[in-house]
């Protein structure tokens, strides 16, 4: 449910609910109440319980969690999710093994790369695809390419994402060749993330206008989708994001988003605090009414605030963040903990693969990889 009205948040509430809340000051730098590796512990035990035992749509959330802060050393949960039941769990999977490159769940995802027998949710297959990229094998990458004509516009909207997690310029044309028809938003709107991602600057401007636009779901895809732009038109209109006058979940991502360009402000800290920890405060002020935001809007700012306070290298914000690994929303409780493993990154670093190390007295030579390329027969009828 997304709501079309202005959002804001009254100066009373404002000074209530920021200026009040723990871990957040008006000058100096505020020192963390509780035991930093205690909060660690506490984080990555929760990641690993709803790892465990939490219902798939919250997996898909730490499937992303761990791949952000744990990196190679959660591959093992990645490998056993491969084998879900749930094939949004599958396609989280997928992509963590290929973003933190976890070799020992190649043999899986070659079999799951077989026709016919292998992995049957074409969406999924798009997500092994990715993996076995980042692991070295290119072979079926064309693949991608008769996905992105797919009848269904959810494959063709995750083909085209996986294009752009790629990184290939080569799949620029397939790409501009399809969007010329394509009539489904969703898909519409994902290949042309992944066009501006790939660096083509006039999707970048579109992006920039679906950060801006009418619909709240495509706003909140495209504000943190600029923080990986790095261009300065990206930090010009996230800034501009940080206006009253803009929903909250709006502005609580465009702070997250530019502290994620290095750029962290004292109202975009104070904001993000207020909607972890005060999230039913803010108000709709709408035309006609004025009205709490209820339910899953309430949860789904707390998740946003939560994990923008992940980005601001505020280690303070933690005494803001722990309280939330108890919540009853999943969502919740994993973006909390992803963000204090980030601010606590110095408590423990994630165990990485040994080196390979060439036999003695040889020198090792780097064997070249050849660039993939993607084709297309051309638009969809």
């Amino acid at each position: 449910m997304t709501w079309t009205g202005r959002y804001c948040v009254p100066l009373a509430v404002m000074l209530g609910a920021v200026l009040l809340a723990p871990g957040c000051n008006s000058g100096g730098v505020a020192r963390m109440s509780i035991d930093p590796t205690r909060a660690y512990i506490d984080a990555k035990t929760t990641l690993r319980q709803d790892a465990d035992k939490a219902d798939p749509g919250t997996k898909v959330f730490v499937m992303e969690a761990m791949a952000e802060v744990m990196g190679y050393e959660a591959g093992g949960v990645f490998k056993q999710a491969l084998n879900e039941d749930n094939e949004n769990v599958r396609f989280a999977a997928a992509m963590a093994i290929g973003d933190v490159k976890y070799e020992p769940a190649k043999p899986l995802l070659l079999a799951k790369a077989t026709m016919y027998t292998g992995e049957r949710d074409k969406r999924v297959y798009c997500a092994v695809l990715y993996a076995l990229f980042r692991l070295g094998d290119t072979s079926r990458l064309s693949d991608l390419a008769d996905l992105l004509q797919d009848p269904e516009p959810s494959v063709r909207a995750v083909a085209a994402q996986v294009m752009g997690k790629i990184g290939e310029p080569s799949a620029v044309g397939p790409l501009k060749t399809i969007l010329a028809d394509e009539r489904d938003e969703g898909a519409k709107y994902n290949m042309i993330e992944a066009l501006a991602v790939l660096g083509d600057s006039g999707s970048q401007a579109l992006l920039e206008s679906y950060a801006k636009g009418f619909y709240l779901d495509l706003r909140l895809a495209a504000v943190p989708a600029m923080a990986r732009e790095y261009s300065l038109n990206a930090v010009l209109v996230l800034r501009e994001l940080l206006d009253i006058k803009h929903p909250p979940r709006v502005r609580v991502m465009a702070a997250g988003a530019l502290a994620e360009l290095g750029e962290v402000s004292d109202d975009g800290y104070r904001l993000s605090v207020a909607a972890a920890s005060r999230p039913g405060s803010f108000v709709d002020t709408g035309a006609d009414d004025r009205r709490l935001i209820v339910g899953i809007e309430v949860a789904s700012l707390q998740r946003l605030a939560a994990i923008s306070l992940g980005w601001m290298k505020r280690k303070q914000a933690v005494d803001v963040l722990h309280p939330l690994l108890s919540s009853g929303d999943g969502g919740v409780r994993v973006a909390a903990a992803m963000s204090i493993m980030r601010l606590l990154a110095d408590q423990k670093r994630p165990l990485l693969p040994p080196e390979p190390q060439p036999p003695e007295g040889r020198a090792q030579t780097p064997t070249p990889r050849p660039r993939p390329k993607l084709h297309t027969a051309g638009a969809k009828d």
